[in-house]
């Protein structure tokens, strides 16, 4: 009988403790400019990623999520609760607060953006494999670095 009552409060304290432990993934923002927010978008799905145009809102169903950070003495940090996966991580600062990332009339960003990974971009957003890492660890932590073309 104490066995049983042994073995149920073992069961019920694995299945609270998976319940309570969270997958949260830290991303640690930096800029070379400290005004502003900083738009950060996570996404799941290789055909949703790089759809985002300068001047223009992004279609929010793209994206798994999204989170703002404000940019102080040039960082900010966002945590995010979602489960362990493969992801691309892109954002950029939003120096005049219009939510959408500014640029010339030729398509080149006025703002500082970034990827995952410190993935280049050429002419358009960078490859999903070069900006693509895996999510794996509780409390994982990566760097967007955000930077003017």
């Amino acid at each position: 009988m104490i066995y049983k009552t042994i073995l149920k409060s073992l069961i019920v304290f694995f299945i609270l403790n998976s319940v309570l432990v969270a997958e949260i993934l830290t991303i640690n923002v930096e800029s070379d400019y400290s005004k502003g927010i900083a738009l950060v978008g996570i996404y799941d799905k290789k055909e949703n990623f790089g759809k985002a145009k300068v001047n223009k809102k992004l279609n929010t169903e793209k994206v798994l999520t999204g989170a703002v950070t404000q940019i102080v003495n040039q960082k900010g940090i966002v945590k995010l609760d979602i489960p362990f996966g493969s992801y691309v991580v892109s954002g950029f600062q939003d120096f005049d607060g219009n939510g959408v990332i500014s640029g010339n009339f030729i398509g080149i960003p006025k703002e500082p953006f970034g990827f995952s990974n410190n993935a280049k971009v050429k002419f358009g957003p960078p490859k999903w494999d070069d900006a693509v890492f895996i999510f794996n660890e509780i409390n994982q932590e990566i760097t967007l670095k955000l930077e003017k073309f």
